[in-house]
């Protein structure tokens, strides 16, 4: 067993301040206890085993994909989110070093900096680049990728990819492997969707995958995973196929997408998937939006001077514009378009968002981030009528999207003054929604209503309703505060209810 250093819980907490704990979710609350109690969160983590530090199951959901499918996603807790960060810290140099040249493995180039992982490039155009160049020199090109690859990724595979990197990293790789293992309720597969450590993770596994199809002695090139090899042979990129997926396996428990794994003539495969309009306009629009830097999402932009401001609007316009044009969400563009609203300010695409809310309903989470970059008293109160035929879209019924419109009006005080998004809320299965929208509005009856339920909700929904009583009379809290902190075998608990006081 290792213990993590005090560098990386230090990388971790920048790394979540400056970003995210999950892309998928609204970002815990409880981090903003974490770092007023930040010296004493820090003893914890450093005084013990990295295998004696408890996990807790992690918040799952299913994401929609635009294709009508679901994905599972995760949250972690967060002192779990802290933990697994600086794992990846300890370890996110050595796999850089034995990753395959960025022609090869495209995707998510790692450099420490800014309390990020990754160079500001996600090698998608890198990507798109080598294709075209590969299928200038060779005929035939084998389009594959890999079926829910985070979700089946072998934990003890990732543990071998660590120790190969350097094996000083055996104990951190144990450690990693117990630790994701927990999260997992002790299964074997998978990690979880939505961390950035995750990203280290996954191609650390690939680096293997990666070395497997060079020792064919073909090209190729890899974005995550998706993968592209290339002959002046056929039947040799169908044996290549063939051993590929015996390999992956016998040896991964891996397999390849059966509806995604054909072999193409490379000029067929240029002219109609390369040099197809629309993908080259989104190649062009990624550049044009700098959408490949993998925290787009989270990084603030510089305002847009005002002469350029009409340029842009037109701009993303016509993104809009392409968007509708298709039968399903294109992800990518979708969120370049929202993401580069939110940066600016600029509020129409809110309108198309709402006429077509359930359309972009996959990208929930920039949406409603994005709302909530315009939220102000004018903006929400000129568009309450459209936030409430949120509440009769078919997309409200997933479980994610509810999630993050519920986040959204809790924390609207002028929302939650309306009988319907407050009947809304009443009736969530998120009780730290819920607890969210009784501070918002001051609701004082329903903090001290549900307080006694505070053993009974889990764990998100007790901490969620320790943070409400902030809004109590001081003799109230304090009293209770202190005969919960008495009581909770939690440390988080008693780094909250330090904050609730300390900040109420």
């Amino acid at each position: 067993m290792s213990k993590l250093t005090e560098e990386s819980v230090e990388f971790a907490k920048k790394h979540i301040e400056s970003y995210y704990d999950s892309d998928f979710f609204p970002k815990g609350f409880e981090f903003e206890a974490i770092w007023h109690c930040w010296e004493d969160v820090k003893r914890y983590l450093l005084g013990s085993n990295i295998g004696k530090l408890r996990t807790k199951h992690p918040l799952t959901m299913a994401s929609k994909k635009p294709s009508g499918s679901y994905r599972i996603v995760h949250q972690l807790e967060p002192l779990d989110t802290i933990i697994y960060t600086a794992l990846a810290y300890l370890i996110v140099e050595e796999i850089e070093s034995v990753r395959a040249d960025e022609g090869v493995a495209c995707s998510y180039r790692f450099s420490i900096e800014d309390g990020g992982f990754f160079e500001k490039n996600s090698g998608f155009k890198i990507f798109t680049d080598m294709i075209e160049n590969h299928s200038d020199s060779y005929k035939y090109i084998l389009v594959t990728d890999i079926t829910d690859f985070y979700n089946q990724i072998y934990l003890h595979r990732l543990n071998n990819a660590i120790e190969r990197a350097d094996p000083a990293l055996k104990n951190i790789a144990n450690d990693i492997e117990s630790f994701i293992s927990s999260i997992n309720d002790k299964a074997s597969q998978g990690v979880p969707v939505g961390p950035a450590a995750s990203i280290i993770m996954s191609e650390a596994v690939l680096v293997d995958i990666d070395e497997y199809i060079s020792n064919f002695g073909v090209e190729h090139t890899r974005y995550v995973d998706d993968i592209r090899i290339f002959s002046d042979y056929k039947e040799e990129l169908e044996k290549v196929l063939e051993k590929l997926t015996l390999y992956l396996h016998e040896n991964h428990r891996l397999t390849l997408a059966s509806d995604k794994t054909y072999i193409e003539n490379t000029e067929k495969y240029v002219e109609g998937v390369l040099h197809n309009q629309y993908e080259m306009e989104k190649v062009e629009i990624f550049e044009t939006l700098e959408i490949f830097n993998p925290y787009s999402g989270e990084v603030e932009y510089e305002e847009v001077v005002v002469e350029e401001r009409t340029d842009l609007e037109g701009h993303l316009n016509h993104i809009a514009d392409q968007l509708l044009k298709r039968d399903t969400l294109d992800l990518g563009l979708a969120r370049a378009l929202i993401r580069k609203a939110k940066a600016n300010r600029i509020d129409f695409v809110a309108e198309i968002i709402f006429e077509n809310f359930e359309f972009f309903s996959p990208v929930i989470n920039d949406v409603i981030l994005y709302f909530k970059a315009l939220s102000r008293g004018k903006w929400v109160r000129e568009n309450r009528e459209k936030f409430l035929c949120i509440l009769s879209s078919p997309a409200i019924t997933q479980s994610l999207v509810r999630y993050w419109v519920e986040w959204f009006f809790a924390t609207d005080e002028l929302l939650l003054k309306n009988v319907n998004i407050k009947r809304f809320i009443s009736q969530s299965e998120f009780i730290e929604n819920q607890a969210y929208a009784a501070l918002t509005s001051k609701n004082v009856s329903w903090v001290r209503d549900n307080k006694n339920r505070v053993f009974y909700v889990g764990e998100k929904g007790k901490r969620a309703i320790l943070r409400a009583t902030k809004i109590l009379p001081k003799d109230e809290r304090d009293n209770w505060l202190k005969n919960i902190e008495k009581n909770t075998p939690e440390e988080l608990d008693r780094w909250l209810i330090k904050w609730a006081i300390d900040t109420a």
